[in-house]
């Protein structure tokens, strides 16, 4: 892959020193895209060539807050191609299910107190669908049908009700013979502290040997590890993850001071297995082995940076136990002392 990567980046650097004039007499930005048609989760090359007639404090070329969510950029490259020349590869990957343009993109020229802007022309991008082309339109809705009512069901819940109150209202009874004969102090069970990276872990592993065979197993596999991921969050950040969009989950980590690194694990396990749910992907073993190994590296993460909170966490839950253990014993002290 880092061959691939390495002849890919030297292909598109001869390409740029072909097509591009070698001196410019202003300042010209160009485009350059081996876009076509793409399908959900496809890769392809762009970059951008700047022609300028001076020297510059700084150049400030695109980067990923300038694109929306249906284009992430994987990596980047930038050359100086000569002196008044520079030119940046991106490989970018493709989430989209319609066709849409990789839009105007900012290019900022800083020279002391002087920012001169220059933008790129947008690129259309067509959306290659994956489905058969007689599934593409939505199927209409079969009618509902009438059926005639029937009094048994319910007569015969009822029965089942009837039975089950009796035996539990025997039941009760005995329990409260068995309590007034034992007559022990009650103790005290405290609830014990659950550890958000370790039941994190626990969720992961469980999916190791995970039955990957049919769609439906992926929808399950990828369902599963988004939801451990969201149930850290709402453990320890106190965060309605599991009731959030992957996208409304995401804005939150951003604005909650959350490590970048955390996010970005977080968002591509989120983005594969939204495309696996919503957008029929069908991913590879590999694939889902990937997604796995990128759980494992924020649970590594998690631990360098999170250790402190759930420290923190924990001293609380203890400190809240102990409370309701004085307060538990202290009122059976009491009514014991009364009913002596």
């Amino acid at each position: 892959m880092a061959i691939k990567r390495f002849v890919d980046g030297f292909y598109i650097f001869c390409l740029l020193l072909i097509v591009t004039p070698l001196t410019g007499q202003a300042q010209n930005l160009k485009e350059f895209s081996t876009v076509d048609s793409l399908q959900v989760g496809d890769t392809f090359d762009f970059s951008l060539t700047l022609d300028k007639n001076q020297e510059y404090d700084e150049i400030a070329f695109p980067d990923s807050s300038h694109l929306s969510g249906t284009f992430e950029i994987r990596s980047r490259k930038q050359f100086k191609l000569s002196e008044f020349k520079d030119s940046v590869y991106y490989e970018l990957q493709f989430f989209g299910t319609v066709d849409t343009l990789i839009p105007q993109l900012p290019v900022l020229l800083i020279s002391e107190e002087d920012t001169t802007t220059l933008y790129t022309n947008p690129v259309p991008v067509g959306f290659s669908s994956i489905l058969a082309g007689n599934e593409e339109s939505l199927r209409p809705l079969k009618p509902i049908f009438e059926f005639a009512r029937a009094w048994w069901p319910y007569i015969l819940g009822f029965l089942i009700l009837a039975i089950a109150a009796y035996y539990g209202y025997q039941y009760y009874l005995q329990w409260q013979e068995q309590q007034q004969q034992e007559k022990e102090r009650p103790t005290f069970t405290p609830t014990p502290f659950q550890n958000p990276l370790k039941e994190f872990k626990k969720s992961i592993k469980q999916l190791e040997n995970a039955e990957l065979s049919t769609q439906e197993d992926y929808k399950a596999f990828y369902s599963d590890l988004g939801d451990a991921i969201r149930q850290y969050y709402e453990s320890l950040y106190n965060l309605p993850a599991l009731e959030s969009t992957s996208g409304e989950l995401l804005n939150m980590l951003r604005h909650g001071s959350i490590d970048q690194d955390l996010i970005d694990d977080t968002r591509a396990v989120l983005q594969e297995a939204d495309m696996v749910k919503f957008a029929k992907f069908n991913p590879t073993p590999k694939q889902a082995e990937r997604a796995l190994q990128k759980a494992y590296n924020f649970l590594d993460r998690a631990r360098q940076i999170d250790g402190p909170r759930i420290d923190h966490l924990r001293r609380k839950h203890q400190a809240k136990m102990e409370s309701q253990r004085e307060e538990f014993y202290g009122e059976h002290g009491k009514s014991e002392e009364v009913n002596a």
